[in-house]
């Protein structure tokens, strides 16, 4: 929790993960088209009204999650200053891993976001609509260590570049039943950026 994080901003934030962690067991036990906006606000502990004060809709709920980078990451990325776009690339590549370290996202949420996504096209236009939310907000600190403007191509092709290595690790992470897998998702990660870096320098 951030030191400058209110008591009502820490109440709202675990109310929204609750009511998350609830969509998400609700739909690992009836599956997602067994489920309402009113089963899961009862199993949250909170009413209907309170829930559509954090979610639109219960696809929204099921694949909720970071939309932008930590304000205080993308300071110290853009105080970094202008460079190669190969630099740039490198360098977002260790913020990337740096904010997955500090989320550390739960295995099996993933796993159940990732098949809800496949099996329902509105959870799957939910979930791309929530990586664009990020995707422009890597671009936007990009851009903003460039000194571009945020849709100009090349902070755009930076960001798109990094997020796509770092959704393969993850879905690798979420899919990997074998014995000798890792628990953290940070290997797949970074296996999937080092395997990015190799292509681009090839």
């Amino acid at each position: 929790m951030s030191t400058s994080e209110t008591l009502r901003e820490r109440r709202r934030r675990e109310t929204r993960t609750e009511i998350h962690a609830t969509a998400l067991r609700l739909a690992r036990e009836h599956g997602f088209d067994g489920i309402t906006v009113e089963m899961i606000a009862i199993g949250a502990g909170v009413s209907p009204r309170t829930f559509f004060n954090y979610f639109p809709s219960k696809e929204e709920a099921v694949v909720h999650g970071p939309t932008a980078l930590p304000q205080a990451f993308v300071d110290d990325f853009a105080a970094l200053g202008p460079a190669r776009p190969g630099v740039v690339l490198d360098d977002l590549t260790r913020l990337l891993v740096r904010d997955l370290a500090e989320t550390r996202p739960g295995r099996e949420e993933f796993r159940t976001v990732f098949r809800l996504a496949h099996e329902h096209t509105a959870v799957q236009a939910a979930l791309l609509t929530r990586f664009d939310r990020f995707q422009r907000s890597v671009a936007e600190a990009v851009a903003l260590r460039l000194g571009k403007e945020p849709g100009d191509e090349v902070p755009s092709l930076i960001a798109a570049l990094g997020l796509a290595a770092v959704r393969v690790g993850l879905e690798r992470w979420a899919a990997d039943d074998s014995p000798e897998r890792d628990e953290s998702a940070l290997p797949y990660v970074e296996r999937s950026l080092t395997l990015l870096r190799t292509f681009l320098t090839a």
